[in-house]
This record gives C-alpha cells, structure tokens and sequence, in this order.
C-alpha cells in the first residue's frame, strides 16, 4: 500500500506520518538527494526476515528530476511492502494521481496563522496582538511557535524593518522559552512568556 502526506503544515504532516509508520523492524527512508535505484529495487524484493512490517519511506519524492520519478515509479507501484511519501508542500490533483489507489493526506495551515507571523513589524502592536490571541484561543501555540522560529532566522538572514539587535535577542529568548517551557521551568504561561518576547520586539 502506498500512503501519501503532503501540505504546507510540515509539522502535522510529520507528525501523522510518525504516527503511522510506528515501530516497523526493517524500513528504508531516502529523500530526493538520496536515490539508488538498485538499493530501492533490492529493498523493495529482496527476502526479509520481517515481511509484513518493512517499509519504504521517500521524503520529497515528487522534488526529483521526472526521468528519475518515472523509473522509480513502476517499482513502487510493483511492490508488496508499505511505502510511504511525505512531501514539504501542497501536490498539485496531478501529482497524487500518480499512484491512483494511494491514500492521501493533505495538510493545510490555517491563513491565520502565516497573517500573524507576518504582521511582527514595527509599530503594528496592536494588529499583532489582535491575531495573536486568536492563534491561541485556536490552541495554535505549538504550531506557531514552530513556525516563529524558522521565520525569525529567515528574518535575521535578510534585510528587515525589524531592529536586528532586537530580533536577534527576541530569537535567543524565544530558544529559551521553549528550553524552559519544555523542562517545566516556566514561571508565566507559556503563552503570556511568548507575547511579552514579541511585545519588545514589535513595540
């Protein structure tokens, strides 16, 4: 059986595929910059003392050139074993057709989410604060924070509105929320701790 997850929500993509794969005994994972057709194809066939619990797992299998996809496609589609293709983003109707008794799971983020991450600018507090707290009576927190983070380092690599010394102390304080969050050191609710961050960093 082939299973497919794809979508822009990469952390509830993971998460399901994680959850499904479970503790198989003998799997093979590989991603789009990790193909040999001849290990696939022996991993796919060969004997095994676990049949019924090897799996295959292709990370951003629809990344690679088409010339490859289209070789590697009839061998999984003649195989026996659970294969299982996650993907970092939406696929087009197009791309899941490609193995049409698949079954697919997409994950989308909510606009709300990516219209929050996007209002930390200068001056733009109260917006902010606005979008922020219907992030998290939407019990978003884990995801936001999971997305907060990869957008502040993308925002210390570029040019921004944002005071770099700021931001950067704004990122260090938020790697130290979640250290202490997760290690139950907090002393405020983690919620209130990543506004006030935001707050400094915004205002």
């Amino acid at each position: 059986m082939i299973f497919i997850f794809h979508g822009n929500n990469q952390k509830a993509s993971l998460e399901a595929l994680n959850l499904q794969i479970g503790q198989d005994q003998e799997s093979l994972r590989l991603d789009s910059k990790s193909i040999d057709l001849n290990q696939i194809n022996n991993f796919l066939h060969g004997p095994s003392l676990f049949p019924n619990q090897k799996t295959l797992r292709f990370d951003n299998f629809f990344s690679i050139p088409k010339a490859t996809q289209n070789k590697l496609i009839p061998l999984l589609l003649d195989s026996q074993i659970n294969i299982y293709l996650w993907q970092d983003k939406a696929l087009t109707p197009a791309q899941t057709k490609t193995f049409p008794q698949a079954q697919v799971q997409s994950f989308r983020l909510d606009n709300q989410i990516f219209k929050c991450l996007y209002s930390i600018k200068p001056k733009n507090l109260k917006y902010f604060l606005t979008l922020y707290h219907q992030i998290i009576d939407a019990e978003y927190y884990d995801l936001f924070l999971y997305l907060l983070k990869g957008h502040l380092r993308k925002l210390l690599l570029t040019s921004s509105a944002l005071n770099l010394q700021l931001l950067r102390q704004s990122y260090l304080r938020l790697v130290e929320l979640d250290f202490q969050n997760k290690n139950g050191r907090l002393t405020l609710p983690r919620e209130v701790a990543l506004e006030q961050i935001l707050i400094t960093l915004i205002e």
